[in-house]
């Protein structure tokens, strides 16, 4: 475990006297363990309802367990609220005993503290007052979580059962995925969620976007979704290589690239070139 460095209370004393409030307490000892394993937590730019996207650089001393369960004690910055994928809410902030930017999951906070040693409790009323966050959640909003959370992997099943990941390496084959080229995606997928009486709002919209956007199809996932959609029935073979040079038109460029994969994919599942004009 590492001591608190000098400059760090330093920073915080000076902190708090220009705010008029009482200097860092000398019995705070600020730790932390040798590593940060399990930092680089997933984290989706989505703001929950209620939450602070920007927390101006609130500070104080968090009390922390990683995911290894190691205890450690932050003088912390925070400047903005983040999610999982599973929703539960993370602090960007500052750790000045790291001279870093790292990740906190409010589920794993055990306490928090003032720069006087004063424990600010409950945590729960705290993260409220301060982020506008709501954690733990009740049982209604935990139920909607889970039924939220349902749906996206329902979605997730569709776009890839469908030739998804098809749909964005020919997006991806002239080396951009543009938003056009997103948005057809989308529009496909959004057919084929229709098909299946699969109904999906805004945010689950944004969240696919933001899903296809990051999808970086690699050979292996590729041959995969081809090897799939060649056990369906032709006319989802058809309608999902019409998709495809629905995508590759959408931005109004049509690159060599781009029709090269189009006629590997039909010859893969067809045994056929598209001999795309």
């Amino acid at each position: 475990m590492l001591t608190v460095v000098p400059e760090v209370r330093s920073f915080f004393h000076a902190k708090a006297n220009a705010a008029g409030a009482p200097p860092v307490a000398p019995a705070i000892h600020l730790t932390v363990p040798d590593a940060d394993h399990g930092d680089e937590i997933h984290v989706t730019p989505q703001k929950a309802p209620g939450t602070i996207e920007h927390a101006e650089g609130q500070s104080f001393v968090l009390h922390y367990r990683d995911v290894n369960g190691i205890l450690s004690v932050r003088a912390v910055s925070v400047w903005s609220i983040r999610h999982t994928d599973s929703g539960v809410p993370v602090l960007v902030a500052r750790c000045h005993l790291r001279k870093a930017t790292r990740y906190f999951r409010v589920d794993r906070i055990d306490a928090v503290t003032d720069f006087d040693g004063v424990l600010i409790e409950p945590t729960s009323e705290f993260l409220c007052e301060t982020f506008g966050i709501i954690w733990p959640p009740s049982d209604a909003e935990r139920a909607a979580a889970n039924e939220f959370q349902a749906r996206w992997t329902r979605l997730r099943t569709v776009c890839r059962e469908n030739g998804g990941v098809l749909l964005t390496a020919v997006g991806l084959a002239d080396g951009e995925l543009v938003p056009d080229e997103v948005g057809a995606i989308l529009d496909f997928v959004n057919r084929c969620c229709a098909r299946s009486k699969l109904e999906f709002g805004e945010k689950e919209d944004d969240r696919l976007r933001l899903y296809i956007r990051r999808l970086r199809p690699t050979a292996e996932l590729i041959d995969r979704a081809l090897d799939r959609m060649a056990q369906t029935d032709p006319a989802a073979i058809i309608e999902t290589l019409s998709a495809c040079a629905r995508v590759m038109e959408a931005d109004g460029n049509i690159h060599p690239a781009e029709v090269k994969m189009l006629d590997e994919f039909s010859l893969s599942m067809t045994g056929l070139p598209l001999q795309y004009p």
